[in-house]
């Protein structure tokens, strides 16, 4: 199978907007042309756009209320989940609807190929398959970090195998904030 995770670039937090301009040989192989693969790039790029940002969340969380605050949003608030809320910055909501869409589009072409992909988070990080961005992303980050990347399984057995895995390698977010996750 190949991972995408060199075309993420740490700074950017997403992919690398330059991985767009070439189709990885092993797909361009088996019929996916660099006009899909730049469209199906620039679509994740829009909605990885969509990720929340580290102060809309510690508002939610802590601000005004503090410690009392962070306890009731954990235990009452959905800050991943598909709801009427999900758009504020505060939430992941929208940006994880907009994950498994652009999955779902993708994999309609890639299983026509006996092909599958998954976003797939890992913690630690040392748990994930080390690719040529591996170093460079994990620099500054302890054993809380959680990697995530874009795998893709090149032949049917590959395939399925990776339609019956988890997104989640050791991520455990079993929390409300994490119903809803895709990544």
């Amino acid at each position: 199978s190949s991972d995408l995770s060199s075309g993420i670039n740490a700074e950017y937090g997403g992919l690398d907007p330059d991985c767009k301009n070439y189709v990885p040989e092993e797909l361009r192989i088996r019929g996916i042309s660099q006009d899909m693969w730049a469209d199906w790039c620039d679509d994740l790029m829009k909605v990885q756009k969509k990720s929340p940002s580290i102060v809309g969340c510690l508002c939610i969380f802590c601000f005004p209320g503090g410690l009392i605050q962070s306890m009731l949003c954990a235990i009452f608030c959905p800050t991943s989940g598909d709801h009427c809320l999900k758009c504020l910055p505060c939430f992941y909501g929208d940006w994880y609807v907009g994950l498994r869409k652009w999955q779902k589009e993708v994999n309609e072409v890639l299983n026509r190929n006996d092909m599958h992909a998954k976003l797939k988070t890992y913690k630690p990080h040392q748990k994930a398959p080390k690719s040529i961005a591996y170093r460079d992303r994990i620099i500054g980050k302890d054993e809380n970090y959680e990697m995530s990347m874009l795998e893709i399984a090149l032949t049917a057995t590959e395939s399925q195998k990776l339609m019956e895995e988890s997104w989640d390698v050791g991520v455990n977010d079993g929390c409300t904030s994490g119903k809803g996750r895709i990544l």
